[in-house]
């Protein structure tokens, strides 16, 4: 099977004229990108900084259905999550799997709200592989709890919602398919001005980064698709100035705090106006996320060292996990802002997280809509229907969806048995199979190749071959890049300063830079893995 690369389209000089332009490479136009070039429309795509960055990477990487959305009464949303947690584990079975966790204590409340939970996920093991099927939940006494490392619980009740240990892997996935069916893809591309007149518009100038050249990209339909920077974007352009409204007051902050595995089983805690979990990931602990308004600019946003300890306090005075934390236990630490819909007001924690498709002729101005909200779980889902209203709206034809049914591109033939490496152990092998699905074969190839490159630079066993593999076909600009958002390697733990080096001379052997440049790119890499000194 041939390598699924991801080819960098540059937009510079000449004007491209497709269907649908999307502004924003995260999940969410990444998923509807790929809806539309699956269903017969010409796509371009356009991400300012790098694919699955920004708020796509500040998740607790679960796929679920959203057991707190119950008590908002929002069973519509449970309903679609619960059966989009199925899709994505049929059509990206390498990324995506079920994970068992324990809510501690549970009350009559509880209890039904976990009943009606299996009784909405009623198909959830109408699924081939059985790796992937979900059992009912069931309550704990305390001899079980103790024997899944929570001997400070009486009772917990155990239930299964879906993980996706490498979430980065799951946007690029849905960017490669989009490619393979004609999308136009770049990252370092941003928008400077929409463009249009009458009421109408027609696409947007954009900035290649890498070169500097402008470019015009012509659509019938511009997807805003960026998130929390979604009035932003219509802000800082003349022609959709008027359709951004007022500056939000609050939007919702999110933070994770990665640690030494500190329960083998996750573990939920809901205490006041939020909730986080303890989260076994990657042989560590994954913590979080924190709720707390943000009141700032977006693009100033950053995580500071108050933040994070301001959450090891909140975990260590309301955690059900028996452990006292201080800063020297964080690994790393991430977050981001979550791209709630405009109406969250203060309340960020019952905001809704469905999303919403804003159609902005309602307001004068055809030819461009808003995506807003959603979560990793619905993101394909959400596609689905976007792509039906835009099509019907700007007259374009489609085929039908099929996109809940076929394999991402990269996560085909990942049902094989295990395999072989002369260079690789088991364990090395197992995580590029999780990691690269169906590209696994060349990955393991480089490595056995050039057994310099079968050196494992994570605790949990990813190989160099891992970065030389994605600098070469996955259009990475930087080492940031490629240690966070292609290969997993710096997302747990900052690798060591001679391993930073190293990479960076592989990266730069693959990507063409000069010396000066790899000096550069391991201090810029150090600073984005650190934790935040103030």
């Amino acid at each position: 099977m041939a390598t699924a690369t991801l080819p960098r389209t540059e937009f510079g000089g000449a004007t491209t004229t497709v269907d649908v332009l999307v502004i924003g490479g995260g999940i969410t136009g990444a998923a509807v990108a790929y809806e539309a070039a699956s269903r017969g429309l010409q796509v371009a795509v356009v991400e300012r900084d790098d694919f699955g960055g920004a708020t796509s990477a500040a998740t607790g990487k679960l796929i679920h259905g959203g057991l707190r959305y119950l008590k908002q009464f929002d069973v519509r949303l449970v309903r679609e999550s619960l059966a989009e947690r199925r899709t994505l584990m049929s059509i990206a079975p390498n990324l995506v799997g079920p994970i068992g966790m324990v809510l501690p204590d549970p009350g009559l409340i509880e209890r039904v709200g976990l009943t009606a939970y299996d009784l909405l996920s009623a198909d959830r093991n109408r699924i081939e592989d059985p790796t992937k099927h979900i059992p009912r939940h069931r309550i704990l006494r305390h001899d079980a709890l103790v024997a899944r490392g929570l001997p400070n619980l009486d009772s917990g009740a155990l239930f299964h919602d879906a993980m996706m240990a490498f979430p980065e892997r799951l946007t690029l996935a849905f960017l490669r398919s989009a490619a393979a069916h004609g999308a136009l893809v770049a990252n370092g591309v941003g928008v400077e001005t929409i463009i249009g007149g009458a009421g109408r518009v027609v696409g947007a100038h954009v900035r290649d980064h890498l070169s500097g050249r402008v470019g015009e990209i012509r659509a019938r339909v511009t997807v805003n698709a960026t998130g929390p920077w979604a009035r932003d974007v219509l802000a800082a352009s003349p022609i959709t100035e008027q359709l951004a409204g007022p500056e939000p007051t609050v939007r919702s902050e999110g933070i994770y705090l990665v640690t030494r595995e500190l329960s083998p089983t996750m573990v939920l805690t809901v205490s006041g106006h939020g909730h986080f979990s303890f989260a076994p990931w990657r042989g560590l602990s994954l913590v979080g996320p924190t709720e707390t308004p943000y009141h700032g600019a977006v693009d100033e946003w950053r995580l500071t060292r108050a933040a994070v300890e301001k959450f090891i306090s909140a975990i260590n005075e309301a955690s059900m996990v028996p452990v006292h934390l201080d800063v020297d236990d964080v690994i790393a630490a991430y977050g981001g802002l979550r791209p709630l819909t405009e109406q969250a007001g203060e309340d960020t924690y019952n905001a809704s997280r469905a999303s919403e498709l804003v159609d902005h002729a309602k307001q004068g101005m055809a030819g461009i809509v808003s995506a807003t909200g959603g979560k990793y779980t619905n993101s394909r889902a959400f596609a689905q229907k976007a792509v039906d209203s835009l099509a019907r709206g700007a007259g374009l034809s489609v085929s039908p969806s099929t996109t809940a049914t076929r394999l991402l591109v990269g996560c085909e033939g990942t049902r094989r048995s295990a395999l072989t490496s002369t260079a690789l152990d088991a364990t090395s092998v197992a995580i590029v199979e999780e990691i690269y699905g169906s590209d696994a074969p060349a990955v393991i190839g480089l490595a056995d190749e050039r057994p310099e490159l079968a050196r494992a630079v994570t605790h949990d066993g990813i190989p160099l071959a891992a970065l030389v593999h994605s600098a070469r076909h996955e259009s990475a600009r930087s080492l940031t890049d490629l240690l966070i958002r292609r290969t997993g390697i710096g997302t747990a733990a900052p690798p060591t300063d001679d391993d930073l080096a190293e990479m960076a001379r592989l990266a730069g052997a693959e990507l063409g830079w000069d010396d000066v440049r790899v000096v550069a790119e391991v201090t810029a890499t150090r600073h984005a893995l650190g934790l935040p000194d103030d």
